[in-house]
């Protein structure tokens, strides 16, 4: 009897969670209260292009590949090698819920020292 009242409270849970890739896909995020700083992900979810509040045009300022790590944690590579001497920068972005056209992401840190984790909104576009 436990076991199906727990499985009972568990599928709306279930029924709720997000596939964020197939959410992302072929979309671009903008950073809320931006008007171009985000990142925008092709078709398949394979190549990803941030993007700066800078410059006239609203074009991609760092192209990235895509590593899906589950359906919900996107690691995005640089893969334009700027600097030899360096290895790529590379962005965790775990996505934790949406809400209409508004997503919230964490920006976990993987870069060098010891930063704080971000929780990030963006509109999906």
């Amino acid at each position: 009897m436990k076991k199906v009242f727990l499985i009972a409270l568990l599928i709306p849970s279930l029924a709720m969670a997000a596939n964020f890739k197939q959410v992302v896909s072929g979309k671009k995020l903008t950073l809320v209260g931006a008007t171009c700083a985000g990142v925008s992900f092709s078709k398949d979810g394979s190549i990803a292009n941030m993007y700066g509040e800078q410059g006239i045009e609203c074009s991609p300022a760092l192209s990235l590949r895509a590593k899906w790590l589950n359906e919900n944690t996107a690691m995005l590579v640089e893969k334009v090698r700027q600097n030899k001497n360096a290895p790529p920068r590379v962005f965790v972005m775990q996505f934790q819920s949406r809400n209409g056209n508004k997503i919230t992401v964490k920006d976990i840190w993987a870069g060098w020292g010891n930063y704080p984790d971000e929780i990030l909104k963006y509109t999906i576009e």
